[in-house]
């Protein structure tokens, strides 16, 4: 096919599209001669035809892992405190949120980053200068189906022994919470269960 063509068939494309109306046989032809003509260089105005893109050249192996609901929170991730404690309060109060200093879980732990901090699990905190353990209740990341994600990531208080250091959590807390705090909980080491009492609504 000569310059002159092609550069006919580009013109003819490039035009608005009240100016002219291109048959089938001409629609035909020009898919024949150059498959997808959208790739074709120069072919790339708002008049011209669509999709006028190319595909992504990431192969399908590095797709099939991406697994959103897989991620969480690491060290430095801001937290809401969803408790009524003193120091969640307070925390509130000064506009300061809690940052994670330590997660303690094994998904990730040891590569860039480190560990991932699920629903769940139980982190290190710095709050108002303190540190404080707790127990992840909710997220913003995307998780699995009839799992509820939130606005803030959010993390309840807790003392060394496992019991709550609020009386009441003022944010519905996730059912997945319930069975992972019953199998990390060991009543000879932290006993994880009490705040499954204070809990006032489950989603």
């Amino acid at each position: 096919m000569n310059s002159s063509l092609l550069q006919g068939m580009r013109n003819l494309l490039q035009a608005p599209a009240r100016s002219f109306s291109v048959s089938s046989a001409v629609t035909n032809s020009i898919n024949n001669g150059f498959g997808k003509f959208w790739r074709i260089e120069g072919l790339n105005s708002p008049n011209s035809v669509w999709p006028n893109y190319l595909p992504h050249l990431t192969h399908r192996k590095h797709r099939r892992s991406i697994c959103p609901h897989t991620w969480g929170v690491q060290k430095v991730s801001q937290m809401k405190i969803v408790d009524n404690s003193n120091l969640g309060r307070q925390a509130t109060a000064l506009e300061r949120p809690a940052y994670i200093i330590q997660v303690y879980s094994k998904k990730h732990r040891g590569k860039p980053h480190d560990a991932y901090g699920k629903l769940g699990d139980k982190v290190l905190l710095a709050v108002c200068g303190q540190k404080k353990k707790g127990i992840i209740v909710g997220l913003k990341a995307k998780q699995l189906h009839g799992v509820p994600r939130f606005d803030s990531n959010n993390v309840v208080l807790i003392e060394e022994n496992g019991n709550p250091t609020g009386t009441r959590i003022t944010a519905p807390i996730p059912n997945v919470v319930r069975t992972h705090l019953k199998s990390i909980s060991n009543p000879k080491k932290a006993d994880f269960t009490k705040l499954l009492a204070i809990t006032s609504t489950w989603v």
